[in-house]
């Protein structure tokens, strides 16, 4: 087994039967090297977004990171943009166990709170997500969205990331055992298939067309894809500089 950081070691996970139950919390320690086993090419998108965030972020405005875990991404882009001295840079998550790697400074603040209830900034230039929105429920997802939008200032961009459903079942099923495949580089089948087991009442994947249904029927009309690895994808959405003509700038 293939793991990059030698003083890595795998959570305890006691549990009344022989499936290990997956957890966020259980994963707190090291979550962003569980994501970067997980998801071929993860650093990548990180790196991208961090590059994208160059375009958006402005002084005297907010960015909000969601579902922001250990709070490395919040802090990158914050050192990427020190063309703006007089914005604020806010991650939140809803899972406290998160809160040993945070630090907060005079720019950088953490939350926990829960971003379907809790009121947003109005001045977002750049709001980011990367893996979160899919463990809403399909009800949630539409107001979350809304929220988004309606905190980004004119101009401002949302990126977000996804594992996504296809559009058919023979390239469903091709996409899912090429990805077993990679993960078996980090993990044995049981722990593959266990936590398969375990998510299928947390993730609430959608189809791509569906999400993108979802996003320009908030007001996002300009939305381009960045970053796809198997069925996970990032996208960056553009709020538009004019409401009329159905978005279009």
């Amino acid at each position: 087994m293939n793991v990059s950081n030698p003083h890595y070691s795998k959570p305890i996970i006691v549990s009344n039967t022989d499936r290990q139950k997956f957890s966020f919390t259980n994963f707190s320690d090291h979550f962003d090297e569980h994501i970067s086993n997980s998801i071929r090419g993860y650093s990548n998108l990180k790196d991208d977004v961090v590059s994208i965030s160059k375009y958006f972020v402005e002084d005297d405005t907010t960015v909000l990171d969601i579902g922001c875990s250990e709070g490395t991404l919040i802090k990158r882009i914050h050192d990427q943009n020190d063309q703006s001295t007089q914005s604020l840079f806010v991650g939140v998550d809803i899972n406290d166990s998160f809160k040993r790697h945070w630090t907060n400074t005079k720019r950088i603040k953490y939350l926990v709170d829960d971003v379907t209830t809790m009121s947003f900034p109005k001045n977002c230039s750049f709001v980011t997500s990367l893996f979160t929105l899919q463990f809403l429920s399909e009800r949630e997802r539409p107001h979350l969205f809304r929220k988004i939008f309606d905190s980004l200032v004119i101009g401002g961009g949302f990126v977000l990331s996804e594992k996504l459903l296809s559009d058919d079942g023979k390239t469903q099923n091709m996409m899912d055992f090429l990805y077993y495949d990679f993960k078996k580089t980090n993990f044995t089948e049981k722990e593959i298939l266990d936590k398969e087991v375990e998510l299928r009442h947390l993730s609430k994947s959608i189809s791509e067309d569906q999400l993108i249904k979802q996003l320009k029927s908030v007001g996002f009309s300009k939305i381009q894809t960045f970053w796809r690895n198997f069925n996970f994808v990032g996208l960056v959405c553009f709020k538009p500089y004019s409401m009329g003509n159905g978005g279009s700038e």
